[in-house]
């Protein structure tokens, strides 16, 4: 389902009469730098949904976090066991090595998946919206949202996609909206985050309205 493209025309450069603080505010990126195009549209949806009240789930970062944790310190103990000062020797120590090298490699798969098979294109979880959100709706109770994006290289054409899972991770209900890079960068690469969020935060509000009474 594609719910619209922003409506806004193509970004104007500043005129000389324009306030020196407001062109502080603004961001500057390379035209043809996709990837750092995308990075900075993704850090302005994250604050759309911060606020519209929705409260990131920082669960799967947590996992990830713990994981990355874990194979660090199988390299240390591979490193260093028994003793830092006097650590074992080798090859007294090829038992050890082989079990922290497999737990590692199992590790670094593990975290491969993840971002393969169940991230994919995710660059934000969220629990329902609050009760003070003007997307809070009583169908919302236990829901969660997963948010995506997609920005394919040399397109102008941003997708944001917004999937609703109910309380077992399962999906419930998604939809798109196409946003174009040419309504908020101009020709010189200054992005107005403004504009981009307020398209943003219509997205979520339309998508998430239709749920309301549900």
């Amino acid at each position: 389902e594609i719910m619209g493209r922003g409506k806004k025309e193509v970004a104007q450069p500043k005129k000389e009469t324009a306030a020196p603080a407001k062109e502080e505010n603004l961001k500057n990126v390379n035209p043809g730098d996709t990837a750092t195009a995308k990075g900075i549209l993704d850090d302005a949806v994250v604050q759309s949904f911060d606020e519209l009240g929705f409260p990131e789930d920082h669960f799967m970062s947590n996992v990830k976090l713990g994981l990355g944790t874990l194979a660090c310190l199988l390299a240390f103990v591979a490193q260093f066991w028994p003793n830092p000062l006097k650590p074992m020797p080798f090859p007294d120590s090829r038992g050890l090595l082989l079990v922290c090298c497999v737990l590692y490699f199992a590790i670094s798969f593990g975290l491969q998946l993840l971002a393969t098979m169940y991230e994919k294109d995710s660059i934000l979880y969220t629990f329902a919206p609050t009760a003070t959100s003007p997307c809070y709706s009583p169908g919302m109770k236990g829901k969660k949202l997963r948010v995506g994006s997609s920005l394919p290289r040399f397109s102008v054409d941003y997708t944001l996609s917004i999937e609703v899972l109910d309380g077992a991770g399962q999906h419930v209900d998604k939809a798109e909206r196409i946003l174009k890079l040419t309504d908020y960068f101009e020709e010189n690469g200054t992005f107005h985050e403004d504009w981009f969020m307020e398209d943003v935060k219509d997205a979520v509000v339309t998508h998430i309205g239709k749920r309301k009474g549900e």
